[in-house]
């Protein structure tokens, strides 16, 4: 036997009460279903005019692909500045801020992939095509942070995780005043990996205990959301405490970025603790 959905008559219950409405008006006279008629016709427009606005947004402005465009952009301007040798008025070094006022590079570096320590050319173009290649694997999930809580908030956590990066650095940099003092140490830090560690960690918080696909190499590994962030956080551990047997410098360079991932941690406390 042929069965009725029950949307189906759901609809048609909603059809029988539009009818039921629109004779309640038309027993009131002509005039005032001509009036009800242009109410509704008007709430459809606006809502046609709301709905097409908000799609020609959607597509207009994509905030990752400004993101990403941003940091690639003012990391290659950075490498120009490195080589006329004027890295201090768009890398981040507290020594210069003391100094020379350079306030406005905590928020330059924030979009810098890359820091400066006798980095040869070479060292510094292989570094761009690293951040080209990362940032290919890293926009898909950048992509989902802005669909699932929108554009500002992938700003916002963006830049919390850089300047939690600066924090770190602020910090590593006081504790070697007694070897290091100021003026003395010509570092200057790029902070943009604490910002894309802080998206990549913001993704992997709700699943520590969920099996993941993690593409830490060319090929892909299958291991726990915990076991995928301890990863990240050993290999840049490791890189700098190996290039701190030649020099304590190197810490300002590897280890900041670490920041970025406490910096994403408190932001998804603080929206677990909002629900």
């Amino acid at each position: 036997m042929p069965t009725t959905p029950r949307g189906s008559s759901k609809r048609r219950q909603d059809v029988v009460l539009k009818r039921t409405t629109s004779q309640e008006y038309l027993d009131q006279g002509p005039k005032v279903l001509r009036k009800y008629l242009r109410r509704q016709d008007k709430q459809r427009k606006k809502t046609l005019r709301v709905y097409g606005k908000s799609q020609k947004l959607s597509t207009r402005y994509n905030y990752t692909k400004v993101l990403f465009a941003l940091i690639i952009i003012i990391s290659i301007t950075a490498l120009f500045f490195d080589y006329y040798g004027i890295s201090q008025f768009i890398y981040l070094n507290i020594d210069n801020v003391v100094t020379e006022f350079t306030i406005h590079t905590f928020l330059t570096s924030l979009f810098i992939s890359t820091s400066s320590l006798g980095v040869s050319d070479i060292g510094a173009i292989f570094s761009l095509f690293f951040l080209f290649f990362m940032l290919f694997f890293l926009y898909f999930m950048a992509r989902n942070i802005e669909n699932r809580f929108g554009a500002s908030f992938l700003i916002k956590l963006f830049i919390i995780s850089g300047l939690f990066s600066a924090l770190f650095y602020i910090l590593l940099r006081l504790s070697m005043l007694a070897i290091y003092p100021l003026d003395s140490l010509p570092v200057y830090i790029g902070l943009a990996w604490g910002g894309l560690y802080g998206l990549i960690s913001y993704i992997i918080f709700p699943m520590m205990s969920r099996e993941m696909r993690a593409y830490m190499t060319f090929i892909p590994m299958r291991m726990s959301g915990r076991s995928f962030l301890i990863t990240i956080i050993s290999i840049r551990l490791m890189f700098g405490l190996l290039y701190a047997l030649y020099s304590l410098a190197y810490l300002l360079i590897y280890l900041p970025e670490l920041g970025g991932i406490l910096g994403a941690y408190i932001v998804f406390r603080y929206k677990i603790l909002r629900r």
